[in-house]
């Protein structure tokens, strides 16, 4: 395999390559300096190499205008580009001309990287596709098949139990978006489609900074899709990255989720599966509740028959465990949870199986917070009470309690 990156920052270049010899010791790697080389010409031998890396900014150059010289030479190998943080725009421009890929400089990893290069180059020491890269080349395969009009889809960033999700851009304006299309498998099962289209129906209700907006929805080549806003800060996960965070961002996160909530079940609307997944940030740090793929109307709640059991095990709360029916104190309780982990860096509960940690909601009491988080205890004590009567009741009820216990966070 053979290598070529572009790139104004020597030590980069020196990085990449040496993550990428790690994991192919024969791989051969040039490193190209735009700051000493003008843009390669003709004669260059773009042919020869199975990769390309390419920055957006390399000094006196631009990326995006050395893609596009790139891309007209029939003999341009895949285009790995890079870009900073907050650039998606230059990462939707730089997918429509050409690139078959992009990373954001100040997220990549040693993992990250191979696994780009490895599904831009379908390693051709692999004989046999792993279950992810199969995976992963269907739902690229599926984003080429669907149409949808004023939007173009770019790459696959996700994949779901029913669904794949899209990077996309709208046409006029580049704008990126996100487009969720529904899974073959689940297109032809009536229910799965029912559930996808309710959760249109449902965010549709919500007029709220605080939930992902939806642009558009139907159904293209015979695939059900939602068009929906991209959140360039990332989810909870990203922002915590296995670490607490400091209580007043903690607290201030957690008083716009419990806005969030409020707005949802003012609608009578139950998510029922809140984690850090779920919660999206604007670059602006305003938070957005995402992915209502499993929430009901209330009035709809006896649907879900007793002993169905929905959400995510770290994040239940003990009705839901129990497979009981469902109110606004399942979600209050799923929210102390994401408070917990936010103040410590830990998950309330840990266990070898999904069925382990779940009972954990049922019998076993919250661990005490440390000296330095104590004050914090009495409000997670009555987010994360096993009785839901002795909860609180609703989202007002938990800013009416930070307002009078937390003024100054």
């Amino acid at each position: 395999m053979r290598i070529l990156i572009i790139d104004d920052d020597e030590d980069l270049r020196n990085l990449l390559a040496h993550y990428i010899r790690q994991e192919w010791p024969k791989a051969e790697v040039d490193e190209f300096d735009p700051l000493a080389r003008d843009v390669p010409d003709e004669q260059f031998p773009l042919g020869d190499y199975d990769l390309m890396i390419l920055d957006y900014m390399l000094g006196r150059g631009d990326g995006l205008e050395w893609l596009h010289e790139f891309k007209k030479r029939i003999d341009c190998p895949p285009v790995l580009f890079l870009t900073g943080a907050g650039n998606e725009i230059i990462a939707v421009r730089a997918m429509k001309a050409g690139a078959s890929d992009y990373q954001r400089k100040q997220e990549l990893t040693r993992e990250r990287l191979v696994n780009s290069i490895r599904d831009l180059t379908h390693d051709a020491a692999e004989r046999t596709l792993s279950p992810e890269l199969a995976s992963r080349m269907e739902g690229h395969m599926l984003g080429e098949r669907v149409r949808i009009s004023g939007y173009r889809i770019l790459r696959l960033i996700g994949e779901g139990g029913m669904s794949r999700v899209y990077l996309a851009s709208r046409d006029r304006d580049d704008e990126p978006l996100v487009v969720k299309i529904l899974r073959s498998e689940a297109t032809a099962d009536k229910n799965a489609l029912a559930r996808f289209m309710e959760e249109y129906s449902l965010v549709e209700r919500i007029k709220s900074r605080h939930v992902a907006r939806i642009h558009s929805h139907g159904v293209s080549e015979g695939h059900a899709y939602l068009v929906m806003e991209f959140f360039d800060g990332g989810d909870l996960n990203k922002r915590l990255g296995g670490r607490a965070s400091a209580p007043h961002e903690a607290l201030r996160i957690f008083r716009e989720l419990m806005f969030a909530l409020g707005d949802i079940h003012e609608c009578g609307i139950l998510h029922r599966d809140l984690k850090p997944q779920n919660l999206m940030f604007r670059s602006d740090g305003s938070l957005a509740i995402v992915d209502f793929g499993i929430a009901k109307h209330i009035d709809a709640i006896d649907r879900t028959g007793h002993g169905e059991i929905v959400g995510t095990p770290r994040y239940m709360s003990p009705e839901q465990v129990r497979g009981m029916a469902l109110d606004l104190r399942t979600d209050i309780y799923s929210s102390g949870v994401l408070l917990y982990q936010m103040l410590t860096g830990k998950h309330l509960f840990d266990g070898d199986t999904a069925v382990e940690v779940a009972l954990q909601h049922l019998n076993t009491p919250p661990p005490a917070m440390s000296d330095e988080l104590s004050v914090y205890q009495r409000l997670l004590d009555k987010l994360l009470e096993k009785d839901r009567d002795a909860r609180f009741r609703n989202a007002d009820e938990v800013i009416g309690f930070l307002a009078r216990k937390f003024q100054q966070a």
